[in-house]
């Protein structure tokens, strides 16, 4: 999974469309498949309607490329096709868990239909692995279905190591998609009981480090 950060010179909808025509071909030409491309075009709607959900330096994050290689050996020429569009390029190998499995009919180029809110956090220093994955993977990941009732799906992955100099210390990224904006904007639907909410803030302190964590809204597409 590598994050990316746009040329300052190039709009967002000029650098989605190279990764959509251009980066997903080039990739899949050297071996990737199961492409996800997260791109952050939504922020002045989010701004606008929800600033609260911009989380940590999300300005910094114009778009996430996960895919799966056969070998991570290989992986040079992929990071150099990246590298090509991108400013900045941060890698991670990460494992895939998917807690609520959803069907990718839009496959292929198209738009998939509501929003994704893209997240990675570090794990804090005063707790232990163990506590860490229990506290994230155990607790926090059931509860999160109450939190967000009307979330569609729910993609956990957890880093194994970073694969760039200077990859910040991230432990934990997450995908969460919302079938309609308002789902995601709106707090009413966004969250679910106050209950879930505290809950929510009890469990945080556990597994996510505040001082580096960033959350933004992104626009979603897969290739097989």
């Amino acid at each position: 999974m590598y994050f990316l950060q746009k040329p300052a010179t190039v709009s967002i909808e000029t650098f989605r469309d190279s990764l959509l025509n251009k980066l997903v071909p080039h990739l899949q030409s050297l071996g990737a498949s199961q492409l996800t491309i997260n791109i952050a075009d939504l922020n002045p709607s989010i701004q606008e309607q929800a600033p609260s959900r911009l989380i940590g330096p999300w300005q910094s994050l114009s778009a996430a490329v996960s895919f799966w290689h056969d070998c991570l050996d290989q992986r040079a020429p992929l990071e150099a096709s990246l590298a090509d569009i991108s400013d900045t390029i941060i890698g991670y190998l990460v494992t895939e868990s998917v807690l609520q499995v959803f069907d990718p009919v839009w496959e292929g180029g198209q738009r998939r239909p509501g929003v994704t809110q893209f997240g990675a956090n570090g794990k804090p220093q005063d707790v232990s692995d163990e506590a860490f994955y229990h506290n994230w993977q155990v607790l926090h990941s059931t509860s999160s279905f109450d939190l967000h009732p009307l979330r569609w799906s729910y993609v956990r992955n957890a880093v194994a190591r970073p694969l760039t100099p200077g990859a910040p210390a991230y432990r934990a990224i997450v995908c969460e998609h919302f079938r309609e904006l308002a789902d995601f904007t709106d707090d009413e639907r966004y969250f679910g009981s106050q209950e879930a909410v505290v809950a929510m803030l009890k469990e945080l302190p556990g597994f996510c480090d505040f001082n580096n964590m960033v959350s933004l809204a992104t626009s979603e597409y897969y290739f097989r």
